[in-house]
């Protein structure tokens, strides 16, 4: 089976933004993909350094037109969409960074963004509630899928639990600009997809928006940590590879790092101040 990335640029103009998301999942569809992963908060510009009273306006319920996007093509083709909204709670004033996962059409799973920075210029602590349940492993007939968010593939401990749960395909939404930082997410999400024995797709923005220039390079990487296929860092992209779960279970066989790992021993992972 394919997975694919969707790589986008994020206008002011939402409307546009999902117009042009649109489009790229199509293109995607028809190239065969049977996952597709959009960036973080795809429709709308992510938050800038400074925290703006006004980014409040971005939000939407988890039924709004960005999410309306991903079901549709995802119930159009009949494939998996993992979408990525700027969610407005129920409760006024409670906001969540949101993973939407549509299988055929349908809300399948949700997770909200459990790690949240409020450093290196992404002030997110100031806009959203930190969800409060570890990522959901989704079933589907091609394969079982996890989604963590952007800043939490610096946290070995959830990618972790993603194979756990019997995921061979980890999804990664993001929003990543900080330039220097390019060759260590490159590091860090083929460590996830060595240590855990699974396939990692990554979509990131790409482009300018306020002070902040995206890298791109959204990617697929396999189980063994070889990058499949590969976004540049400027431009809207589709980029799509073969994935191939029984794969994933065989380096779980051959390189048996979850067999052998000690739980007993880690009690210090889940104490105070460790």
């Amino acid at each position: 089976m394919k997975a694919a990335a969707v790589q986008l640029t994020a206008g002011p103009d939402a409307a546009a933004n999902r117009r042009r998301a649109r489009a790229l999942l199509t293109e995607a569809a028809r190239r065969g993909a049977r996952v597709v992963l959009l960036p973080e908060l795809y429709a709308v510009p992510f938050v800038q350094p400074e925290p703006d009273p006004e980014y409040f306006a971005h939000a939407e319920p988890l039924e709004g037109p960005s999410n309306a996007v991903a079901r549709e093509v995802s119930a159009e083709y009949g494939i998996t969409v993992v979408s990525s909204v700027f969610e407005a709670a129920d409760v006024p004033g409670v906001h969540h960074n949101t993973a939407c996962t549509f299988v055929n059409g349908e809300l399948a799973a949700v997770y909200r963004k459990s790690h949240l920075p409020f450093s290196n210029g992404f002030p997110e602590k100031y806009y959203f509630r930190p969800g409060g349940s570890p990522p959901v492993v989704t079933r589907t007939e091609d394969v079982a899928l996890g989604t963590i968010i952007c800043y939490e593939r610096h946290f070995p401990e959830l990618g972790r639990l993603v194979a756990l749960g019997g995921a061979s395909l980890m999804c990664v939404p993001v929003a990543s600009a900080s330039a220097p930082m390019r060759e260590v997410f490159q590091l860090e999400l083929r460590a996830q997809a060595v240590f855990n024995g699974l396939y990692v797709v990554c979509a990131n923005r790409t482009g300018q928006e306020g002070v902040k220039r995206y890298f791109g390079t959204s990617a697929i990487y396999g189980p063994d940590g070889e990058i499949l296929a590969e976004a540049g860092q400027d431009g809207e992209e589709v980029v799509l590879a073969e994935i191939d779960p029984e794969h994933a279970a065989r380096t779980r066989r051959t390189r048996p790092f979850l067999r052998d790992r000690r739980p007993d021993l880690y009690d210090g992972l889940a104490a105070d101040g460790a």
